[in-house]
């Protein structure tokens, strides 16, 4: 038997077991204990075998399921299909279950049920596998960029090093490279692990996965790349059903995305893959937001593929013939975005089980995630699509520009000002572009970054945003009232506005002269306030360089993609991190 995936019971420490098995039972460190007519099935986000997608993406027929237990169980393999529950094969004698051929039974997914047949039973896992041989053989580089995260890192170094060496499926198909962007990571790794550890110049995640893509590629020995994120909390078996889909996988091109689900709110599922709408003031567009992955209906359902335009490197899988050319030199956002773009995004898929962790993005983004955002988006849409004009940009950097300032929010307005006129100076400007030290000189910034409340603050509350068409009104009534500057002062509140931290309280702001962003579950956010003289001073800038893009911008876009396989190229790569070539 060729296996596919692991049926896991969790860690008795975890605070989500419904992700990996739904029982009354209890766990510890040897399993699941089930009590006599105790039990437990695995039709959940981790447990179930997603047919559908098995079957469209692989040409395997057959599924066997195998469960390790102590004592007497009823032990039964259950097919899913249309609110409709099938038991295909059952066994009070332990062995293995099969289904001869998966497409017949037309089943949306398979999952496990185990009942125990008297006291002291313990469950302690399984497995999923085929007797179909597999179509190519998979050898799995994985790529992890870090700077200062060595709490997160080392801990996934620890999973991926116990990993290859204990599971037969990953091992001698696992590879991984730690390129060390803060040049002081010590891990302790086996003299036997695929293990190495690269210092590198801090040139952002886009400089480190670079420099591991380009080991990996000259190394020979990868068909496959992972990236991924170092402030993750890593999933092991991901890598392992990431092989073995890969393994098993009809088009040679297919990548694969770990979906990133909540580290605050653990059974949350944050994105799964993203869209990108060059035309929106804001073109990111995540999918599978906000699924509870709790929910039985959600995990037993076969979801059809979606169209991906890009996948973020908190986990990304790719051939290495898909990646012959390097990321933008774009230091962080975007990197992924413009590769999924030009490279992987069109042969994307997600799979359950293949998940990571992840910390919020709405308390890590402060305004120099702006001034990136402008500077690399806007670089991204030069470089990809044919279709996009000056005004696409224009308005896009009017929009957000305007909603930042006429919401308080002035710092990140000029941290986006900022990114324009980088963006400005040109492909030859950029290449001269010190990364590290530009990063150093952008990322002091003290307004506009989630911290703890006071007990002043908390006691404000929290209000949710209010519907689009009423955001829309006051964001339209705004400018004609100068941002609330030109309303009677008895039309003002003297209260704190309260607005959530993600978003621009543009309407808010037009009454109240100082708003408190916070974040919708945790006691932590920001105060901004108005200031009429910077309000002024970040029109005119912003007006300034909305003129000077609509002049340059056909001479620039001509420019940039002229100049891109020079900022690709591993020769300038290789530059960058100080190697030879």
């Amino acid at each position: 038997m060729f296996p596919l995936a692991r049926i896991q019971i969790p860690a008795p420490q975890f605070s989500e077991p419904t992700l990996y098995v739904r029982s009354s039972g209890t766990i510890d460190s040897s399993g699941l204990h089930l009590s006599k007519d105790g039990r437990a099935t695995f039709d959940t986000a981790f447990g179930v075998f997603a047919a559908g997608r098995w079957s469209r993406l692989t040409s395997i027929t057959d599924l066997v399921a195998t469960m390790h237990i102590s004592g007497r169980a009823l032990v039964e393999l259950i097919a899913y299909a249309g609110g409709v529950d099938t038991v295909i094969a059952s066994s009070d004698e332990g062995g293995t279950l099969s289904c001869d051929d998966i497409r017949a039974v037309s089943a949306e997914s398979f999952y496990v049920a185990v009942t125990a047949l008297e006291d002291g039973v313990i469950v302690r896992g399984g497995e999923w596998g085929t007797n179909t041989p597999p179509t190519r053989n998979v050898h799995l580089g994985v790529a992890i960029t870090t700077f200062n995260r060595q709490d997160y890192v080392l801990a996934t170094i620890d999973k991926l090093v116990a990993l290859e060496a204990d599971v037969p499926s990953v091992h001698g198909h696992l590879q991984v490279i730690v390129v060390d962007n803060a040049r002081n990571l010590q891990p302790t790794i086996p003299a036997s692990a695929p293990v190495r550890v690269l210092p590198n110049p801090n040139l952002g995640g886009a400089g480190g996965f670079a420099r591991g893509l380009i080991e990996f590629r000259e190394g020979g020995w990868s068909t496959h790349v992972v990236f991924m994120d170092d402030d993750i909390s890593l999933e092991p078996e991901s890598i392992v059903r990431t092989i073995s889909l890969l393994s098993y996988a009809d088009s040679p091109d297919l990548c694969i995305h770990g979906a990133m689900i909540s580290e605050e709110q653990p059974w949350m599922q944050f994105e799964a893959g993203s869209a990108y709408e060059f035309r929106s003031v804001y073109p990111l567009r995540a999918h599978g937001r906000g699924i509870d992955l709790r929910q039985r209906s959600e995990v037993v359902h076969d979801h059809l593929e979606v169209d991906l335009d890009y996948s973020a490197w908190w986990f990304t899988v790719f051939p290495m013939h898909i990646g012959v050319d390097n990321p933008l030199p774009v230091f962080v956002r975007g990197d992924d975005v413009a590769f999924g773009l030009m490279h992987t995004g069109q042969h994307t898929v997600t799979l359950n089980g293949i998940s990571v962790w992840h910390a919020d993005f709405a308390l890590k983004n402060n305004p120099s995630s702006l001034y990136y955002e402008v500077r690399n988006f806007a670089l991204i849409d030069t470089l990809v699509f044919d279709d996009h004009k000056r005004w696409h940009l224009a308005w896009r950097y009017l929009g957000f520009g305007f909603r930042n300032a006429y919401s308080h929010r002035y710092a990140s307005a000029e941290y986006m000002i900022w990114g324009m006129k980088d963006f400005l100076a040109g492909p030859d400007e950029w290449m001269k572009i010190d990364h590290s030290a530009k990063h150093d000189e952008i990322r002091h910034v003290s307004e506009e970054k989630a911290g703890p409340l006071s007990e002043d603050l908390k006691s404000l509350g929290f209000t949710p945003p209010k519907s689009k068409p009423v955001r829309l009104g006051g964001f339209l009534l705004s400018p004609l009232l100068g941002g609330g500057r030109w309303i009677p002062k008895s039309l003002r509140s003297g209260n704190v506005g309260v607005a959530q931290i993600d978003v621009r309280a543009v309407g808010l702001a037009i009454r109240h002269d100082k708003i408190l962003y916070r974040h919708p579950r945790f006691e932590e956010g920001f105060v901004c306030e108005r200031d009429s003289k910077r309000f002024r001073a970040v029109q005119h800038d912003v007006f300034a360089t909305t003129w000077q893009l609509l002049r340059t911008y056909k001479k620039l876009k001509k420019a940039y993609r002229a100049q891109y396989p020079d900022l690709v190229s591993t020769e300038s790569w290789k530059t960058r991190c100080g190697i030879s070539n």
